[in-house]
């Protein structure tokens, strides 16, 4: 099945590209319910576009029953986590806009909103559901800090900083994720965090997500650690989860009918 791109064209001038609903919602139900999915970091390698730009489960999902909005990460080498590049956010106001237009098009309550992401994606969704009004966050090893991870293994990606960034402009980066989380009036009501704790992240990013939802306050936070033997790595810990990260998701989407037989 081809799937057909659109482009968003933002108040500030940018352009999203995005892909909506590529497999037909069922009824009504279904209607009701946004599932919003942002990017895993692609291969930075590649000369290919779509392993550059690899949207998430695009066909993955196609059971599931609710309106989807997948929304493209295609600026720079291998986009900007959805923020802006040159020390500017003006990709993270263009999301901002996107999302907004597209709950209001279709009416969907707060209540019926989930974001969802992978790694680079689980940062988004983290950062996205902090700012708009949202029932459920579902986040499998997200990163926290940007300047650990981009100093230690993405070089290539500090294009997302100021020109001949100093510290202090570089501290931004580092503290942006949790400052969002820390000063937000419209935190989700349910925050999923997939994990491991043999992830060669899980100190520097996972360790202190929890303590600064810990210390929000969050609603409620439920924490899956994949700590099995051959789980070794950041980059198999989606892999080696994935039966539990869509019973999550699928849990989250489905009606209250059955989800009193989990009660």
């Amino acid at each position: 099945m081809s799937f057909e791109e659109k482009k968003y064209t933002a108040r500030n001038g940018m352009e999203i590209t995005y892909i909506e609903d590529p497999y037909p919602v069922e009824n009504g139900y279904g209607e009701t319910k946004l599932l919003i999915v942002f990017q895993s970091l692609g291969d930075e390698k590649s000369d290919d576009p779509i392993k550059r730009y690899p949207y998430t489960l695009l066909s993955g999902l196609r059971y599931l029953n609710c309106r989807k909005l997948y929304i493209k990460d295609d600026a720079g080498h291998v986009g900007n986590y959805y923020l802006g590049m040159n020390g500017e956010f003006k990709t993270k106001e263009a999301v901002m806009e996107l999302i907004k237009s597209t709950i209001q098009k279709y009416k969907i309550l707060k209540k019926d909103i989930t974001f969802f992401g992978f790694s680079k994606g689980g940062y988004a969704a983290l950062l996205f559901s902090h700012e708009i009004p949202s029932n459920t966050v579902i986040s499998a090893v997200p990163q926290f800090d940007l300047v650990k991870w981009i100093d230690n293994y993405k070089p290539h990606l500090s294009y997302i900083y100021p020109t001949n960034a100093t510290s202090t402009q570089k501290e931004v980066y580092s503290n942006y994720l949790g400052h969002t989380i820390s000063n937000s009036i419209h935190s989700p009501e349910k925050i999923y965090i997939i994990t491991s704790r043999n992830d060669d992240t899980y100190k520097e990013h996972i360790k202190p997500l929890l303590q600064c939802l810990s210390d929000k306050n969050e609603s409620k936070v439920c924490i899956f650690y994949n700590d099995e033997y051959y789980v070794t790595q950041h980059n198999n810990v989606v892999k080696n989860s994935m039966n539990e990260i869509l019973a999550i998701l699928s849990y989250e989407i489905s009606s209250e009918k059955i989800k009193k037989f989990f009660y």
